[in-house]
Parts: C-alpha cells; sequence; structure tokens
C-alpha cells in the first residue's frame, strides 16, 4: 500500500515520508505537493525502494501441434 505521511513543524518547515513507492512513482506522486510548497526542497533521501525497479512479468504459452 502506498503512502505519505506529511509532518509540518513548528518552525514551519515540511517534511514528506513515502512508503509503498517503487522506482520513481515517488517523485512523481510528491510533484504536486512540492509545487503547492513553492519546490523549496532543501534535503532529499532516497531510500532503499527508489532503487527497486518494477519487475515486468511476461507470460509464455506453448502450444502443442
Amino acid at each position: 500500500m502506498e503512502k505519505i505521511n506529511i509532518t509540518i513543524g513548528t518552525d514551519g518547515s515540511v517534511e514528506l515520508d513515502l512508503a509503498g513507492f517503487t522506482g520513481g512513482k515517488c517523485k512523481d506522486a510528491t510533484k504536486i505537493i512540492e509545487q503547492l510548497l513553492g519546490n523549496d526542497i532543501t534535503e532529499r533521501t532516497l531510500t532503499s525502494e527508489f532503487y527497486v525497479s518494477e519487475e515486468i512479468k511476461q507470460e509464455e504459452t506453448l502450444s502443442r501441434s
């Protein structure tokens, strides 16, 4: 399950914590939030989930003649 937690500090700082996103999907998910906040990103920490590539499942059908 994909989740976004938003924490607003007493100093007005905003922290986004994402879970369940693989690859670059996390950046896509936060794009609108970052734009609304003025794109003033001071730090970005990527977790191991960012480096997981999506698996492409391929089925092979064999038929008998």
